[in-house]
């Protein structure tokens, strides 16, 4: 059984987007290549890994157990793409970050600007996702930083304070009386 990388990452962006389309995207390809790919894949398996309905794809058990090993293995190579990025003098490594919305609109901007200016041989890769999906990236080893809300379960990880978000109210005016009822909730 041959798989190329680009299958698994396919496979992999298929399944968390939950669609072929939004898979094909993430992974800039085409929908008939991503499509015919996947066809391939399964080909290759000897079993169908999605199920397809008119809302999009989820992942059969065989499908599953598939995307276990490719999170794995493309965690692997990128690992060993780190590892010998080492040794080649000039050669550019990747920081994977996941984030939630407001992280990545508010506080990494600026942060990862002056970082890139002390690291300029880094390249990052920025992913906005809600938080619970956050740990699990982490937890599978899918990224090497993420940062949170604090209700996603951080059990088995290390964290630590990052930033404080303060959201305020916004009303009308004559929205008063609601004000002073959530005030005093």
């Amino acid at each position: 059984m041959h798989f190329d990388f680009i299958d698994l990452r396919l496979l992999v962006a298929v399944l968390e987007t939950g669609s072929i389309t939004a898979g094909a995207e993430r992974v800039g390809l085409s929908l008939a290549a991503a499509s015919a790919r996947m066809r391939g894949l399964e080909q290759q398996a000897g079993v169908a890994l999605l199920t397809r309905n008119p809302r999009g794809v989820q992942a059969t058990p065989a499908g599953e157990r598939l995307l276990q090993h490719a999170r794995v293995l493309l965690q692997q190579r990128d690992r060993l793409r780190g590892d010998m990025a080492e040794f080649a003098p000039g050669q550019r490594s990747q920081l994977r970050i996941v984030a939630n919305t407001v992280a990545a609109d508010a506080f990494l901007p600026e942060l990862l600007a002056d970082f890139l200016v002390l690291h300029p041989h880094t390249d990052i890769a920025l992913e906005e996702l809600p938080s619970p999906a956050i740990a699990l990236a982490i937890a599978e080893r899918a990224a090497d930083i993420g940062i949170v809300a604090d209700h996603a379960d951080l059990r088995g990880l290390a964290s630590y304070p990052f930033r404080q978000d303060r959201l305020v109210l916004a009303l009308p005016l004559p929205a008063q009386r609601l004000v002073a009822f959530l005030r005093h909730a």
